[in-house]
């Protein structure tokens, strides 16, 4: 009863108020006014929500894509490694415990005209690139923090997961003729498939949300090119305090996670793999 009710608290009873919220018209100030589906409709007239959405969804599979085969591909290699394995996967992993905030001011600074990155690119770019001034760039800027971030949290699942396969079943393989392409494609990705859909469904998840790298580094910008949904929900609610409008996106934003979710978990269909 009291895990329940703090449920009730904290998570349902905010969602059904956001709800409401959506179908109304209110800016902190003044009385909610009920105005019904006007908020979503609004909303496929909104030039920059359909923008923030569409970057949303180019910094989603531009993240997660990336994620999902440099994952695998580092733990593969970290599984066969006996002797240095637990010291390269904590290096992998320390990104990951490291503060959002601050790693993205510490890229801000590795991303000016004249920082590190660009000075690293010098012998392969004629001048150098305005990561985050630039509408081309600044989405790349955006995608390759988040993969270096990210990725070594991903390589601990896989890596999980690769220990929980038994050796007798590599074994068996190798006794059949199977190679190492082989073993890989028929025994490795089929058992590994637990993993995966735990991989796919938190980092689409998580990119969905993108926030803190977004916010910290361009405000959106340049030009509304990484002004994802949920800053621009952010800036609606309390930079124009549209609240109403904001609810509506909120609402958009928690029914797409849903479905990426449940799509994606009766796709790979986890639940099934079993070592029997």
């Amino acid at each position: 009863m009291p895990a329940l009710l703090f449920f009730a608290v904290f998570n349902f009873y905010p969602m059904v108020r956001a709800f409401y919220l959506s179908l109304t018209e209110y800016n902190l100030v003044s009385p909610a006014e009920f105005v019904g589906a006007a908020n979503y409709v609004a909303l496929l007239g909104d030039d920059r929500f359909v923008k923030a959405f569409g970057n949303t969804i180019l910094y989603m599979v531009g993240t997660t894509v990336p994620l999902w085969v440099l994952a695998l591909g580092v733990a593969l290699g970290l599984h066969r490694q006996r002797r240095l394995q637990g010291l390269l996967q904590t290096m992998y992993f320390l990104p990951v415990v490291l503060s959002g905030v601050s790693v993205a001011v510490a890229w801000k600074v590795l991303y000016h005209p004249y920082g590190l990155v660009n000075s690293l690119l010098g012998p392969v770019t004629e001048e150098p690139i305005r990561w985050l001034a630039s509408p081309t760039w600044a989405p790349v800027a955006m995608i390759l923090l988040t993969v270096w971030q990210e990725l070594g949290f991903y390589v601990v699942i896989f890596m999980a997961g690769l220990q929980q396969i038994p050796r007798e079943f590599y074994d068996a393989g190798r006794l059949d003729g199977a190679s190492g392409p082989g073993l890989l494609r028929h025994i490795t990705l089929p058992l590994l498939r637990p993993a995966m859909v735990l991989v796919m469904v938190v980092s689409l998840v998580h990119a969905f949300q993108a926030f803190t790298y977004q916010f910290i580094l361009t405000r959106g910008g340049p030009s509304d090119a990484t002004n994802v949904l949920s800053l621009y929900i952010y800036s609606s609610a309390f930079s124009y305090l549209r609240m109403g409008a904001a609810a509506a996106m909120s609402i958009v934003m928690m029914v797409v996670i849903i479905t990426l979710s449940l799509a994606q978990m009766r796709l790979v269909r986890a639940e099934e793999t079993s070592f029997d």
